[in-house]
């Protein structure tokens, strides 16, 4: 009989990864958002003839560092969507083992029998 113990212990593993991976991509989506209004209220309220030297650059890299955020949480998304995809595929191989092991098991003793 196949040793399933290299199974179970890989599921809650994996389950626990996508519920660290949602929680992280949740934290970074909410950064991004944080980010997006801190950059709003600064290009409003910070008067065009300030908005040179340095205080452009920093404005301008804000933006982008949102875009990176944002970017950082699809590609999160995406990750969490693949390790949902492995968690299903595999509960549904593990069901077919179980299944496969008990007719086994049967065979075997009612040919013992």
């Amino acid at each position: 009989m196949p040793d399933s113990s290299h199974t179970s212990p890989e599921k809650p593993q994996l389950a626990r990864a996508l519920e660290k991976n949602d929680a992280v991509q949740d934290a970074v989506e909410r950064s991004a958002q944080e980010l997006f209004v801190i950059n709003n209220v600064l290009e409003k309220e910070i008067p065009a003839s300030v908005k040179t030297g340095d205080v452009a650059t920093a404005l301008v890299r804000t933006a982008e560092l949102e875009n990176k955020i944002q970017e950082s949480a699809e590609e999160l998304a995406h990750v969490n969507e693949l390790l949902q995809k492995e968690i299903s595929e595999r509960a549904e191989v593990e069901q077919k083992l179980h299944t496969a092991e008990t007719k086994i098991a049967k065979n075997s003793k009612a040919g013992g029998h």
